[in-house]
């Protein structure tokens, strides 16, 4: 069973994972060929278009794991979850050529009213692929989700280094790409239709059948977990969506760099939560749910907590490898703070699963935007004050804060046998050396990655024994 799960999230992972760090490899070509002031621009719209598919797929990707368990529904399911996510989608697309002008205008875009454009294909083509990816998983294909999820990275990744290297600039500006900065847009925008085209053999599955009892029972379970995913959103890019407006754009670039480095712990939970969300769902009927809940939380701890220890013992050159430009370094501090908010998040995720797996999604909605507004009125009053380093500390409150509620209401409507102080010790002692290297020590490498030793070795004594159990079962 672990096996299995452990299989499918290093797939998924893959899949999720790959792309994203190919994207990642790019941050030095990016900060080299963008300055920091146009590259607040290119952080800005994605945090935009991440709040706009939130909107469009409306929890419906959730909702339908839930609904296509029962083996009767799962048909209508497919069908009805497609076309409602195609209208909405649809919808956005048209109204983003009609109100272009006033929204470009509203969002200082004046004179690229185009790249909204683009941002709205992107949202259109991703949504419209939700559904079809969302059946790879739950049919238990990882290896084709992952083929193409790969393949749209790579084929974006190709066509972003054409347009830099091989094209000349002056054929790319007479076709419209004025500044570099939309490079990545257009690229973007034709990976995310090469999406479409690989999952046609899915889509030409989907019948003209729309099931509306099925859709109000799908939509009042989707709307809570909408909300709770605008509020995941908010404390993810809010800050990108608004310093850009309430800093110097410089600054609001070297915050948007800089934070590309931490996107390695959140890449990290981001395929986690891919491989582990359907087996959540499926689990969840057997006698020993609870207790298998807890052991995964327990490793996921652990394994994490070295990840924080390793990624902070090593930013020393990570630094000088992705972001070349000095320019960008002065918002590093913001980097352990964004690690190990990420670890928290990923601590509410396990213990988000007691309200899924019970069908109150609500609780999701009411812890989220605690969260959310945690991020909110923090961004609002210290930015002005201590700059993009709120938004890092903001960040940091909301997932802990959440971490923290989540835990407490869980335990108290769903009780499940967590090694409660086993699961501190490992968090605070994988915060403690990952701090200690990196503001303590002066981020020195040989010293870094002693602390990860260290932990690594203080975890292997305490399991020990768990691990000749787990060894002793898979030789049965």
């Amino acid at each position: 069973m672990y096996r299995r799960l452990f299989s499918e999230t290093v797939i998924y992972g893959v899949g999720s994972i790959l792309p994203r760090l190919i994207n990642f490899a790019l941050v030095p070509l990016y900060t080299d060929k963008i300055n920091a002031e146009e590259f607040s621009k290119f952080a800005q719209l994605y945090a935009l278009v991440a709040f706009v598919n939130i909107v469009l797929t409306c929890g419906f990707e959730t909702a339908y794991f839930r609904y296509s368990a029962d083996k009767n529904l799962s048909g209508k399911v497919f069908h009805t979850s497609f076309w409602f996510v195609f209208a909405n989608a649809l919808a956005f697309l048209l109204g983003m050529y009609v109100f272009n002008i006033p929204i470009a205008n509203f969002f200082e875009y004046q004179e690229y009213p185009e790249y909204l454009k683009y941002f709205a294909w992107i949202a259109f083509f991703d949504a419209i692929c939700m559904v079809p990816f969302a059946y790879l998983r739950f049919t238990n294909k990882p290896i084709k989700y992952s083929a193409i999820k790969v393949f749209q990275g790579v084929f974006q990744t190709l066509i972003i280094l054409a347009f830099f290297y091989l094209i000349p600039e002056t054929f790319l500006q007479n076709i419209g790409l004025k500044e570099k900065v939309s490079y990545p847009f257009v690229a973007n925008v034709i990976a995310a239709f090469s999406g479409v085209l690989l999952l046609l053999p899915i889509i030409r599955q989907v019948r003209f059948y729309f099931n509306r009892e099925l859709f109000r029972k799908m939509f009042r379970y989707a709307f809570p977990v909408m909300l709770a995913g605008l509020a995941f959103t908010t404390n993810e890019n809010l800050d990108k969506l608004i310093l850009r407006g309430m800093i110097n754009e410089a600054d609001a670039g070297a915050y948007a760099g800089c934070y590309k480095i931490a996107t390695l712990m959140i890449l990290m939970v981001t395929a986690y939560r891919m491989g582990v969300e359907p087996f959540f769902f499926k689990k969840a009927q057997d006698e020993d749910a609870r207790k298998t809940y807890a052991d995964i939380m327990q490793y996921f701890v652990i394994f994490c907590g070295f990840a924080v220890v390793a990624l902070l013992g090593n930013l020393s050159w990570i630094k000088e490898l992705m972001i070349r430009d000095e320019a960008y370094w002065v918002a590093m501090p913001i980097v352990p703070i964004i690690v190990i908010a990420n670890y928290f998040f990923g601590i509410y995720y396990n213990l988000s699963t007691w309200y899924k797996v019970t069908d109150k999604t609500y609780v999701g909605t009411v812890v989220s935007w605690i969260g959310a507004g945690l991020t909110i009125l923090l961004n609002l009053v210290l930015i002005p004050i201590i700059g993009f380093m709120a938004s890092a500390w903001a960040t940091l409150a909301a997932y802990g804060t959440m971490m923290v509620i989540s835990y407490f209401w869980g335990q108290k409507s769903y009780k499940i046998p967590y090694k409660t102080r086993k699961i501190l010790f490992y968090m605070v002692l994988s915060v403690v050396l990952g701090l200690l290297g990196y503001y303590f020590l002066d981020n020195n490498f040989w010293i870094g990655n002693l602390c990860a030793i260290i932990y690594i070795a203080i975890a292997i004594f305490i399991e020990k024994k768990s691990l000749k159990y787990s060894g002793n079962q898979m030789k049965l």
